[in-house]
């Protein structure tokens, strides 16, 4: 961990710093987070230590055993599968009442992103790949101009990111799930919004077929 800027807020940096690293699998899964070590780490009192991880506590990230005892959570195949669930619900709509919102820039906004995503896939780099697809699926509720279905999306999408790292289950179907965002893109473009909330649902489907099938180890 690089040691913060004082510009911002430390407790909110401390936050994304934390946070990015449990996604990555940095930090394990049933690993205690020390406050102390922590803040050595990033040159900055206990204080905005605490409030990050409350913070990361409630999205479900950590457990606070007691009050100087925090450690990561673990994440099962049927947590993911639960999300899955929830997914399935939401994202339809995401890409329905993006129909109605979403603009040009944007568009092609979220192709370049497909666009890097085929790269990763070229060169390998599968954990920019995942990387890639969170903010497809996150940018995509963003352009619906929705706060709370964004709010949701990026619970789900946190979760989820983290379980793929984890198990590492992405590399064989990469290439389907970046042609299913194209697919979509392309209904996205031309507004028609039912055949965009079904090939999101596929996608989804689809997701939960190809990757929840290995336990976190």
């Amino acid at each position: 961990m690089k040691k913060l800027k004082s510009a911002g807020s430390l407790s909110d940096q401390a936050y994304d710093v934390i946070k990015n690293a449990i996604i990555n699998n940095e930090i394990k899964p049933l690993e205690y987070l020390i406050e102390e070590q922590i803040a050595e780490k990033l040159g900055i009192s206990r204080t905005p230590i605490r409030t990050a991880l409350k913070k990361l506590a409630y999205e479900g990230l950590v457990e606070m055993e007691t009050a100087k005892h925090t450690r990561v959570r673990m994440i099962s195949v049927e947590e993911v599968q639960e999300y899955q669930v929830v997914r399935e619900s939401l994202e339809p709509l995401v890409a329905k009442l993006a129909c109605q919102s979403i603009d040009s820039e944007q568009l092609a906004f979220l192709k370049d992103i497909c666009n890097q995503q085929q790269e990763s896939i070229d060169e390998k780099d599968y954990s920019q790949f995942i990387n890639l697809d969170t903010q497809f699926h996150c940018y995509l509720a963003e352009f619906t101009n929705n706060h709370k279905l964004k709010e949701f999306i990026s619970s789900l999408r946190t979760n989820l990111q983290r379980y793929l790292i984890l198990t590492n289950t992405i590399q064989s179907s990469a290439p389907e799930a970046v042609k299913e965002h194209y697919q979509i893109l392309d209904a996205l473009e031309r507004k028609d919004s039912t055949e965009a909330s079904e090939l999101m649902l596929n996608h989804i489907k689809n997701v939960s077929k190809r990757f929840l099938i290995k336990p976190v180890k």
